[in-house]
Parts: C-alpha cells; sequence; structure tokens
C-alpha cells in the first residue's frame, strides 16, 4: 500500500486524485481525518499521523511499502520530513518520494530558508538506503491566485515582476498526474524529476486574466520593499515573507524559466495550458 503526506493541500489533492483514478491502493497519513474527508472525500482511506509526533508516525506508516513525502511551507520543514524519512527506515518502507522544490532554487546556499531546507532533505533522501525519487514541480500556475483580489476588486494587477518576466508555469493536475506515475512506478526510482509547463511570461497572463474576464486589467509594477510592507500588513509570518520574496528574486532573474518535456514523458500528453487554468479558476479573479 501507499501511503501519502500532504494529500489535502493544493499539490496533494492532486495527487489523491490522479491516482484514485488509476485504482492505486493508497492511504492519506493526516492529523485529523474527520477533516481531511470534508476536503478530499470520504471514498479516501485515511490513517491518523502527525510528522511533529514520531510515536504517530509509526504507527501511520507501518505495513506501507511506498510512501510519498509532502509538506506545506513551514519553518519546521526539515525536521518534520527528516521525523517521516527516519520512520519509513524504521518501518521498511521500500520507495519513498519526496515532493521537492523548483529545480533552480534547491541548493544549501538558496536565498530562501525553505529551499535550503528542501536541498538538506533531499540528501537526507538519497542516503537513507530506501529507494528513492524526487518530484521538484516549476512556479504553479495556482501561485498567480496570491494576485487574485485586487484584480477582482480594482481590475489591477499588483506585481513586482516585470511584464517579460519568463517563467515555466505548471498546472497542479499536470503535477498530480505526474507525481502519481513516479509513485506507482519504481523504474523512476533514483532521479529526480524537474516538471514544468510551457514558457509564459507575466504579460501573458496579464493578457489570459484580461481575455477571460472580458475586460482589460491593469498592470500595477511595485517594488520588493512594497511588496514586502503589503505582506507584513497581512501578518503573515516573516519566513514566509522571506520566502515569497526570494522565490519572486529567483523568477525575476531568469531561474525558474527552464522547460522540460518531463510532464510528457510522465502522463502521456502535453502540459495543460495557463488559459487552461486561468479560465477554470477565472472566480477568484472575478470572473
Amino acid at each position: 500500500m501507499i501511503g501519502i503526506f500532504g494529500g489535502t493541500g493544493v499539490t496533494g489533492s492532486q495527487v489523491v486524485k490522479a491516482l484514485k483514478a488509476r485504482g492505486a491502493d493508497f492511504t492519506c497519513i493526516v492529523r485529523d481525518p474527520e477533516a481531511a474527508k470534508v476536503k478530499i472525500g470520504e471514498d479516501i482511506k485515511f490513517r491518523t499521523g502527525d510528522l511533529s509526533d514520531k510515536e504517530s508516525l509509526k504507527k501511520a506508516i507501518d505495513g506501507l511499502e511506498t510512501l510519498f513525502l509532502l509538506t506545506g511551507h513551514s519553518p519546521m520543514l526539515k525536521d518534520l520530513e527528516f521525523n517521516a524519512i527516519e520512520a519509513a527506515k524504521d518501518a521498511g518502507v521500500s520507495y519513498l518520494v519526496k515532493a521537492s522544490g523548483s529545480e533552480k532554487g534547491i541548493r544549501p546556499d538558496a536565498p530562501s530558508k525553505i529551499t535550503q531546507m528542501h536541498y538538506h532533505i533531499e540528501e537526507a533522501v538519497k542516503s537513507c538506503g530506501i529507494k528513492w525519487a524526487i518530484t521538484r514541480p516549476n512556479y504553479f500556475m495556482s501561485n498567480l491566485m496570491s494576485m487574485a483580489e485586487p484584480i477582482a476588486k480594482m481590475g489591477k494587477l499588483i506585481t513586482p515582476f516585470p511584464l517579460d518576466t519568463g517563467i515555466s508555469m505548471i498546472h497542479p493536475a499536470d503535477v498530480g498526474e505526474a507525481s502519481a506515475e513516479v509513485i506507482l512506478n519504481q523504474d523512476y526510482a533514483g532521479d529526480a524529476y524537474f516538471m514544468t509547463g510551457a514558457l509564459v511570461t507575466i504579460g501573458d497572463a496579464l493578457n489570459e486574466i484580461s481575455k477571460a474576464l472580458g475586460k482589460d486589467i491593469e498592470y500595477v509594477n511595485v517594488t520588493l520593499e512594497q511588496m514586502e510592507q503589503a505582506m507584513l500588513e497581512k501578518n503573515m509570518p516573516d519566513w514566509l515573507v522571506a520566502h515569497a520574496l526570494a522565490l519572486t528574486e529567483i523568477c525575476t532573474n531568469g531561474g525558474m524559466a527552464g522547460v522540460t518535456d518531463w510532464v510528457n514523458k510522465l502522463t502521456g500528453h502535453p502540459p495543460k495550458t495557463l488559459s487552461e487554468w486561468v479560465n477554470s479558476s477565472k472566480a477568484a479573479f472575478g470572473g
């Protein structure tokens, strides 16, 4: 059986959907099964487990053959995932798939503490003695949701990104489907898979949103300092603000413009387009 950590979030729910479509035998490991049922359905199997509670992990992982490890952004990311790796080793898990971050950000000197931690977790996964694979999805199209409120309320796309910033954005559904293939097939063990969509610009995103809404959206460019101030005013924690700023700088400097064909190879179809995502999400932008 397969165990899934992080199955209720944006990415994890797409992984669950893809595994379900393929008839896979899996269980989601969550802190609160009742709350998880509301999010992803009562027809999903659940086990209770908390990444901060080593004893609960022993019970949750017992008897599992494959483990998919996905954790949301947290200042405790490394500790939490190290706990899961240790529990997987103790339980005799035979295949461990870690969901990581975009390829350019995964290094020990990365500007983001989050991606630094991903680097160290990846190294731990590779050396843990279990067959492993790593998924590295690039910038999610759903990250554009951070721009949705001012578009819906004021008709303005407010961003520090120049219009010509190129990013190979990926649709969350493609991440789910491609990840499911890696999870279900141990032939992918021993490698990392950098998943991207086609290269698009922020100008393309502006045009697609305008087209979906049937009206022109105004582009408003702000500085990183203004972006930081706006996030702090929303009471975002300092570590998350720092991560968002680092991610923005990486994108602006072309660090997320690389394109791969892994989505096509893993799913058997081309990546979904930005237009598809925008049209399916336009309600958030006021459509």
